[in-house]
């Protein structure tokens, strides 16, 4: 159908009110439809009164729906908008349904059911409109692809927000998104439209990276889009004091427990965790111990593809702690600070900088990450080397627990490559041998002994084994005091209930 024939242009408002046009819309809308949609939305008005409603019908026919979102962003009420967003993005983690179709769904989409009532208008799930299905086989789009298209209107939406409170909208969207990225941090694309959405709303504008080859059809924004319409219910007050810093200290915050969810999902490739930061350590400061004609873990992440990825996206990551002034005392104050704020679990919106947590893995990455530019990669670094592992002994407990846990070893392989890490660079430093003067003769040495034998023990990654059988005797042998070596050794035969541990002693 064309021209004024179409349903689409004959029942325009005025012709029927806005909700009766919605109505018309999920009912006519097809991939066909999409290009004169797309001229429809050109029209402010229309767009700001039925925006909001649209996003959950187009979502199922991206990639060619792809401009009509941006549409949508550009040109509906933001403030509506973006609460569609969000809600969307919460959906998706909902007990009720899911807002990104599921991988066996899609493969095996379930028939519909003659007759079947039209759903409410209030629902939030992108179900795709039964004359599609009618029409075509097409397959739906990818979690992913809906994910990221999400992301980009976020990034159209936020700047178009004067309000008094712009964190407001900024927490809400930002708590949102987080739930959604932990069930794809695993996909490339997904993180790098995490990384672009910090980088466009709160980084230092830098050149656009050249496009990846990827398996996956993903869409992508346009590089240069429309002017977007002003917020038709914009504020001429200031913004309200310490909005400024709450707005900063909110994308730090989510920056970190992005981090978290990224290096916690790392698979486990050719017994190389996460980002192997210790084992690589090892390989520079002991040389004499790798083994001739074998590729070394430095080599195999300068040469596989997959492997090269973690570093730069880590790489992406520590860029954007400099463009959010999150300094790296910042972070090591974050580790030290009780968990409180971050699991009380209380939805009420911050309303200063002080009220928003940091994740402590995800600091402890970032840590990790920026010390390993410095000992691996010979980055230059603005920190005095004494003060890197200041905080180092007194973060075994906090993230490892009690020493005599029978689960001590399975924790994420992430977490124990960088506290292994912070281990090997602390018997580079003067502050082994003032924690061993401290703890000379208390518990304090054979607890974090402990911590280290347990891992060497329980954790299943053979190359994290090694690593903390190496930190552990290195400390041992570093005390001294003969009796306190003597002692340890003696306690862990005759108590100790790891038989290869006996055997190392």
């Amino acid at each position: 159908m064309a021209g004024d024939d179409n349903p689409l242009i004959k029942a325009l408002p005025p012709a029927v009110d806005y909700l009766s046009y919605l109505t018309i819309l999920e009912y006519n809308l097809t991939l066909e439809e999409l290009p004169l949609l797309h001229d429809i939305l050109q029209d402010t008005t229309l767009t700001a009164n039925i925006g909001w409603d649209l996003v959950h019908l187009l979502l199922p026919l991206l990639p060619e729906s792809q401009s009509c979102l941006q549409d949508v962003a550009r040109l509906g009420n933001p403030r509506e908008v973006i609460l569609k967003v969000t809600e969307l993005l919460e959906v998706r983690n909902a007990s009720d349904g899911s807002t990104f179709e599921d991988d066996e769904e899609k493969e095996n989409p379930p028939e519909r059911i003659e007759g079947q009532e039209r759903p409410d208008e209030e629902d939030a799930s992108p179900t795709v409109p039964k004359h599609v299905g009618e029409s075509t086989a097409r397959e739906g789009p990818s979690r992913v692809s809906q994910f990221i298209a999400l992301l980009d209107m976020l990034v159209i939406l936020h700047p178009r927000i004067k309000t008094r409170y712009p964190s407001r909208f900024l927490s809400t969207s930002l708590q949102a998104v987080l739930p959604a990225f932990a069930t794809l941090a695993l996909d490339t694309n997904a993180i790098d439209a995490v990384l672009r959405l910090i980088n466009s709303l709160a980084g230092t504008k830098r050149p656009r990276l050249p496009p990846r080859s990827s398996s996956t059809q993903v869409p992508t924004r346009a590089a240069q889009l429309p002017p977007a319409a002003p917020d038709p219910e914009a504020t001429e007050e200031s913004l309200a004091p310490g909005e400024t810093a709450l707005k900063e200290k909110l994308w730090q915050s989510f920056l970190t427990f992005v981090a978290e969810g990224y290096m916690s999902s790392l698979p486990v490739d050719d017994d190389t965790p996460a980002l192997s930061w210790s084992t690589r350590l090892l390989e520079q400061l002991y040389p004499e111990k790798n083994i001739p004609g074998k590729r070394t873990i430095r080599k195999a992440f300068e040469e596989v593809e997959a492997l090269h990825r973690r570093d730069s996206t880590i790489g992406q990551m520590l860029a954007l702690t400099r463009d959010l002034n999150l300094a790296l005392g910042d972070l090591r104050r974050a580790l030290n600070e009780s968990d409180i704020l971050a699991n009380d679990g209380s939805n009420d919106l911050p309303t200063s900088a002080s009220e928003v947590p940091l994740s402590r893995p995800g600091c402890l990455y970032l840590l990790c990450a920026s010390y390993a530019s410095a000992v691996l990669f010979d980055a230059p670094s603005k920190e005095p080397p004494e003060t890197k592992n200041a905080t180092f002994f007194s973060l075994l407990g906090d993230f490892l627990g009690d020493p005599s846990s029978s689960t001590l070893g399975s924790e994420s392989l992430a977490l124990i490559d960088s506290l292994l890490f912070f281990g090997h660079c602390t018997l580079q430093s003067n502050d082994l041998t003032s924690f061993l003067e401290r703890h000379e003769n208390d518990s304090g040495f054979t607890q974090t002994l402990q911590y280290f034998s347990i891992i060497s023990a329980n954790t299943p990654s053979a190359a994290l084994r090694y690593v903390a059988h190496l930190l552990t005797s290195k400390i041992l042998h570093a005390h001294p005091n003969d009796l306190m070596r003597l002692s340890f050794i003696k306690d862990t035969l005759q108590h100790c209930p790891y038989e290869n541990l006996k055997a190392s002693a």
